[in-house]
């Protein structure tokens, strides 16, 4: 195997990245904040003499980020590699594992770069061993715009927007969404926040649960949007979007036909969707190889579009071997302000050669 790791170095060094090796340790708020409470589970903890909660690494990501940040200008192009240790509670598998990746920071070319860092990771593979592969692919900018495209309040928008990656709880969110009315009451915003304030007068509040006035009638008019539900129209197009899959080109065409039924304005992404697809094929990436799913995603906020992930047919448990994606949001999120083009992957070093 270390024969095949230096392989796997030199790839990454002549495709021009640069190997770094970020601390293991950091503020566990920032994998929290970025990735969710759902993350702290699986996190390693402990803490500093001022009580500062921390956490060892859980992967690569997020700690390149932040080394790119505390290094030189955030928006300057960087290309990054990394394989070294990450800790995260796995059940049935060892809590201290290998990974390897690349982070490839600044490119305004999105379509080029991120077929750039597939046609990479299919390299990665097979210099790992791994030489037939099955390739899974999504877009969470596509569900996006159709949610957009779509005659939904903003609080469904958002709702949905944060299941998406989880297919099962998704569908039975917009299932039950599709129960209610559709049709959100009328509600007079200034009359309920002067009713809210009323009642802070009564009692001699400022706030109710650190709420004031306007956030509790900001809240009244939330839960009324949230219980009116989703459009019988709405629903209809979800539903169909999310059962789109198939190649990369098949699922283009079902997009396009989707929107020209429905309605929806989603040329930008479509168009963006297949410019992606033409620079697969200029890589040398047969596209016909690819499965498109529509409701594939990663419930995580920094991801913007584009994901991926690599299987090895002969694992018999299916977990992937290699996933990566675009996550533009992911340096304003740590807190430059400003969105930066970022892609990536991510090697599970100890399911290469593995079976079970």
């Amino acid at each position: 195997m270390t024969e095949s790791f230096e392989s796997l170095r030199a790839l990454l060094s002549d495709a021009g990245y640069t190997f770094v090796e970020p601390p293991i340790v950091h503020d566990a708020r920032v994998f929290v904040e970025l990735a969710g409470e759902d993350l702290r589970r699986r996190l390693f903890l402990t803490s500093a003499p001022d009580g500062t909660e921390l956490a060892l690494r859980p992967d690569y990501t997020i700690p390149v980020c932040l080394d790119h940040l505390a290094n030189g200008p955030a928006r300057r192009r960087s290309n990054y590699a990394y394989l070294g240790p990450v800790f995260r509670q796995r059940p049935g598998e060892s809590g201290e594992f290998l990974q390897a990746g690349v982070e490839s920071l600044g490119r305004s070319d999105r379509a080029t770069a991120d077929a750039d860092i597939l046609a990479l990771a299919l390299a990665a593979a097979e210099r790992l061993g791994v030489k037939r592969t099955t390739l899974r692919i999504g877009d969470s900018a596509l569900f996006a715009a159709v949610l957009d495209a779509l005659d939904l309040t903003k609080p469904w928008r958002a709702r949905l927007a944060r299941t998406f990656g989880d297919p099962k709880r998704l569908r039975m969110l917009i299932k039950k969404a599709a129960n209610g009315s559709g049709t959100t009451p009328g509600i007079d915003r200034k009359a309920a926040e002067k009713r809210a304030q009323a009642l802070l007068s009564e009692s001699s509040l400022g706030t109710i649960g650190s709420r004031t006035a306007k956030e509790i009638a900001d809240r009244v008019a939330e839960k009324a949007a949230l219980a009116a539900g989703i459009s019988e129209r709405a629903r209809n197009a979800l539903d169909a979007f999310l059962a789109i899959e198939g190649s990369p080109k098949q699922a283009l065409k079902s997009l396009r036909a989707l929107a020209k039924r429905e309605k929806l304005n989603l040329t930008t992404v479509a168009d963006r969707f297949e410019r992606r697809i033409d620079a697969f094929a200029k890589h040398g990436i047969d596209t016909g190889t690819l499965t498109f799913a529509a409701d594939f995603g990663r419930r995580l906020d920094y991801y913007t579009g584009f994901v991926f992930e690599i299987h090895d047919p002969k694992r018999r448990d299916g977990r992937q071997i290699i996933g990566g994606g675009r996550y533009d949001r992911l340096i304003a999120l740590i807190g430059h302000g400003q969105s930066i083009p970022a892609v990536g992957f991510a090697i599970w070093l100890d399911r290469i050669g593995r079976r079970s």
